[in-house]
């Protein structure tokens, strides 16, 4: 997708890792003898141990890699190796090494969405015994961090609506798998030379797109491809702010809330947008997060949903924008229902199977401690926002204001072992009533069938709502 005046947005979508050089320094800090035990006191761990992580193609996996490679391993002499994967292939590969009972990564950085399929195959080691959060001796606690933004990706199980609600009390005994690794949400992308206000609503966003669009640019975009989970993620920031909801987490029941007024509503906004106003470009119903970034980054269109801090710091990079200097960041917009941004965070887990379970807890403390998750914060070329909350006012980047900002509205879908099929039927409805060969209602409760066949045959909904019976149901279904 390169053009004629050098802007390639696949540069920006990927890293580039010189494997050699950061496996040499690794090496050289594992000759170190006699490494401390932080999860037990006055012990050592494995000499010329080597921990190896297995981690999403994120800006901030190199930027981890040179600290780890230049403070970790030559502090404490355990070597760290992190391979990167491609977002598409990475489940994909998890769940390959965890049916293959693989013991060769110590660590899984994770997505949010796949904690149920990990816990239920055994394969993420839990963190609250006496060897991990539970000792009084550990070098963080689970309380460290936004509990909106830790709970829902490495407490399991939990349900969406109650964290939304800020009833982080009804999992404080839930168990924990993980700790939170990288930070993200949807926030409205503008042009600042085409909208010095930014839509605070998505009413004045859509007469605003009408307005704006013109001739050489769209007044909105959204990604509306039915590969991986595109549409959804801009599909449901609207769906919540309209009042909708995907399911309810408490009876396992999809009819009647996927498929509800409000929802049908959220796709109708979205479909109309493009087949009416004709202010979003009618391709996008092809579109992947490549070129909806590349559509705001080129300036061909005025607004976008799109990830921060994953991508923020590009908009002020003259090789990556054509329009830099002229994009601001803005919360997703609210709707009659309320106001929602889509999350989008991954978690760091233990393989269940690891040797090396004590040096990779050490390393875990480490790269979630206040100074190493300040000074990823403090590199630019990291797109990263920690977690923590005592580094909140160490935001400084426009895009980690903008998040922080978003803390208290981020939502997610569901996170059980069956999101995948249930991500693909929604997928695929919601692309049908987006480019229009379905309407909308006739989309949705297409959707509510299919998402209904997979919950009835879950075996979680035996215990559907135990981790919180005492809260209301996620939403009120359409009699």
């Amino acid at each position: 997708m390169a053009t004629g005046n050098g802007f390639d947005p696949k540069r920006i979508l990927s890293v580039q890792i010189n494997r050699r050089s950061f496996v040499k320094g690794a090496a050289a800090g594992a000759a170190a003898v006699g490494i401390p035990s932080v999860m037990r006191p006055g012990r050592t761990v494995a000499q010329n141990a080597t921990l190896n992580i297995l981690a999403l193609a994120w800006p901030q996996a190199p930027v981890e890699q040179q600290l780890a490679t230049e403070r970790f391993a030559k502090e404490t002499g355990i070597a760290v190796t992190i391979e990167q994967t491609q977002y598409d292939f990475m489940e994909q590969r998890i769940q390959q090494l965890v049916a293959g009972e693989s013991k060769d990564y110590d660590i899984y950085h994770y997505d949010s969405q796949w904690i149920g399929g990990l816990v239920a195959r055994n394969a993420l080691e839990p963190l609250d015994g006496p060897d991990y959060l539970g000792n009084p001796n550990s070098m963080i606690k689970f309380d460290d961090f936004f509990p909106e933004l830790s709970y829902r990706l490495a407490k399991y199980p939990t349900e969406d609506a109650q964290l939304t609600a800020g009833n982080f009390g009804a999992f404080a005994n839930t168990p924990t798998y993980g700790l939170p690794w990288s930070l993200n949400a949807q926030a409205l992308w503008y042009r600042t030379d085409l909208v010095p206000t930014p839509p605070k609503t998505w009413d004045e966003l859509r007469q605003m797109a009408k307005t704006l669009t013109t001739g050489d640019v769209y007044g909105m975009a959204f990604q509306g491809s039915r590969a991986g989970d595109y549409i959804s993620v801009d599909f449901l920031p609207i769906m919540w702010s309209f009042g909708g909801q995907l399911w309810d987490p408490t009876t396992y029941t999809a009819e009647g809330y996927v498929n509800s007024p409000e929802s049908v509503a959220a796709l109708q906004f979205m479909t109309d947008m493009v087949n009416v106003d004709k202010s979003v470009d009618p391709a996008s119903g092809n579109w992947t997060i490549n070129e909806r970034l590349s559509a705001i980054l080129q300036g061909k269109t005025a607004m976008s949903l799109n990830w921060v801090p994953l991508f923020g710091g590009i908009a002020e990079d003259p090789a990556s924008s054509l329009v830099a200097g002229k994009i601001g960041l803005a919360p997703s917009p609210a709707g009659p229902g309320g106001q929602a941004a889509m999350y989008g965070s991954q978690g760091s887990g233990i393989n269940a199977l690891s040797e090396r379970k004590a040096e990779a807890w050490q390393y875990l403390q480490w790269l979630t401690s206040s100074d190493i998750q300040r000074a990823m914060m403090d590199e630019p070329t990291a797109g990263f926002i920690s977690a923590r909350k005592d580094l909140r006012d160490a935001a400084q980047f426009p895009w980690q204001r903008t998040l922080l900002e978003m803390v208290p509205i981020v939502r997610d879908m569901w996170n059980i072992p069956e999101y995948a099929p249930l991500l693909q039927a929604l997928q695929t409805e919601l692309n049908l009533g987006y480019i229009g060969r379905k309407p909308p209602q006739d989309a949705l409760n297409d959707a509510a069938i299919a998402h209904q066949a997979i919950l009835d045959a879950s075996p979680g909904k035996a215990t559907a709502g135990a981790a919180g019976a005492a809260s209301p149901a996620a939403g009120t279904p359409t009699p």
